[in-house]
């Protein structure tokens, strides 16, 4: 009897464990559940490395986050079965979403659809007072000041939220139209319609006038054109047309600063550059040295066509592109129009060194010949008229050296006979002052 009372006592105490195990193991439960994300086009697509982050609510607990699968599927185990929770979901370029007051066991599985945003977290400080303002009720135990502070929190969540989501229906209307524009513009110019292609580039400063691109190709279409103008009036010798081609250069000039700035303004504020193609027959630069480089070439175009523009802007310019421009070929070329910039702004000892300093290196760069000639020129005065002489010497190199078609040719040749004639007149001065003065007397 005994050893049966005990066997009996073992028996119980072993369904006792085991009900007890049965209990334990009833004590946790399992979220689960996907996020995806709706894109511009209004497909759904599955949200990887999403963030999930479980919060109980019922008393203080954070239990962490997990991450989604790249089916964009979510799963956290071990979740005590008693409890309120909150997650808060959150994902690079995504708003957020939260769901308040979940229980596992009447909602173990829950599902999120996020859309195009900046990819901040929310809190659940947020999502109660966003709660709050939709006119969800409070969370229990919430003060009438705590409400209120909940609801001018949400208030100004959903304002945020309001102004996100223009901002990323702009961008994305703009991201649309971007690729169109461009091709359709580039495609323009690489065929020479530049009336097409300064439509379309206007087109796209009308949609996005923060976009530095559309300035910088517009500049370039302006070069382009303002240029072949001015080639064309100067074999006609039409001089208003010729003005009329430098008001395009000074044109080019204007948007190419433009697209500098705006480029800069975008880095500062740690903005990506609009994704488009450089302009058709352009090299892929760095988008900085690119805008560099187009303002560059348009200053040294105006300089060269006698067009009105800063100087002093200019030069600055001109030096920041060649500072930057690792090629020397490109260098030496942009550095003769720095020295022509120099000497527009008065400063022709250092426009001088320049042009020696591209000789010094380049030999055969006609462009600094006549560039150190025209200086030298400038520099003499009937008191000190010695450096005409190699004035002259620079310019008939260049008239030997430069192409049969460079346009300034015929007017350095002009420009270096007439200095000889300032020559000899400088040096017969002496001579025709000592037959003007009086004979001396003899003591």
């Amino acid at each position: 009897m005994i050893r049966f009372k005990s066997l009996a006592q073992v028996a119980s105490a072993a369904l006792l464990v085991a009900a007890f195990s049965v209990g334990a193991a009833a004590q946790t439960a399992t979220f689960e559940g996907k996020v995806m994300l709706e894109q511009a086009d209004k497909t759904v697509v599955p949200l990887q490395g999403a963030t999930v982050h479980f919060v109980r609510t019922d008393i203080k607990q954070d239990l962490g986050i997990v991450k989604t699968d790249k089916n964009g599927k979510y799963v956290r185990v071990g979740v005590p079965f008693v409890g309120t929770y909150t997650l808060l979901i959150s994902a690079p370029n995504s708003t957020p979403a939260y769901q308040l007051d979940v229980r596992p066991g009447q909602r173990p599985v829950n599902d999120f659809t996020l859309y195009p945003g900046d990819g901040r977290a929310v809190t659940l400080e947020e999502a109660r007072a966003n709660a709050a303002a939709s006119g969800k009720p409070a969370p229990a135990g919430a003060s009438p000041t705590d409400v209120a502070n909940a609801k001018k929190k949400a208030a100004e969540m959903a304002a945020e939220i309001e102004r996100v989501n223009k901002e990323n229906a702009r961008a994305a209307e703009f991201n649309a139209k971007v690729p169109e524009i461009l091709k359709a513009g580039n495609e323009a110019y690489a065929a020479k319609n530049y009336d097409m292609a300064l439509a379309k580039y206007d087109e796209g400063i009308a949609a996005a006038p923060e976009e530095h691109v559309f300035y910088q190709n517009k500049a370039v279409v302006l070069t382009g054109r303002g240029t072949d103008k001015y080639n064309a009036a100067f074999k006609t010798k039409d001089n208003a047309a010729k003005e009329a081609a430098r008001a395009e250069l000074k044109t080019a000039v204007d948007s190419a600063e433009k697209a500098v700035a705006l480029f800069r303004a975008k880095q500062t504020k740690g903005q990506p550059p609009a994704a488009g193609a450089p302009v058709a027959g352009e090299k892929k630069l760095g988008d900085e040295l690119a805008a560099l480089n187009v303002r560059a070439d348009a200053y040294r175009l105006a300089l060269l066509t006698y067009t009105q523009v800063d100087n002093e802007a200019a030069a600055k310019a001109i030096e920041e592109y060649v500072n930057a421009e690792p090629d020397a070929n490109k260098k030496n070329k942009m550095q003769a129009a720095l020295g022509e910039a120099l000497l527009n702004a008065g400063k022709v000892d250092e426009s001088i060194a320049k042009f020696r300093q591209i000789l010094a290196s380049n030999p055969g760069n006609v462009d600094a010949m006549r560039g150190l000639g025209i200086s030298l020129a400038a520099k003499a005065t009937p008191e000190d008229p010695a450096p005409l002489v190699e004035a002259v010497k620079m310019m008939e190199m260049f008239t030997e050296k430069a192409p049969a078609d460079h346009k300034q040719k015929p007017e350095v040749a002009a420009m270096a006979e007439e200095l000889k004639g300032s020559i000899k007149e400088y040096s017969n001065k002496p001579q025709a002052q000592e037959k003007a003065r009086p004979a001396r007397r003899r003591p």
